[in-house]
């Protein structure tokens, strides 16, 4: 576009959408989708442990 044609041109649309999108429906359950959340658990209470560790070394 030329640089008068950006002048001309609005920038919100005459009528914006407003959407809401989530990832959790794209994933179906399935081995590796359940694996990774439990991964994530495992590494929730080793960190809450090492944490925990830390503060008794203080």
């Amino acid at each position: 576009m030329k640089k008068k044609d950006l002048a001309k041109t609005p920038l919100i649309p005459a009528d914006p959408e407003m959407n809401l999108h989530t990832d959790a429906s794209e994933y179906l359950s399935g081995e590796s989708v359940d694996e990774h959340g439990n991964l994530e658990a495992a590494n929730e209470i080793i960190g809450s442990k090492e944490i925990g560790q830390q503060h008794n070394n203080l």
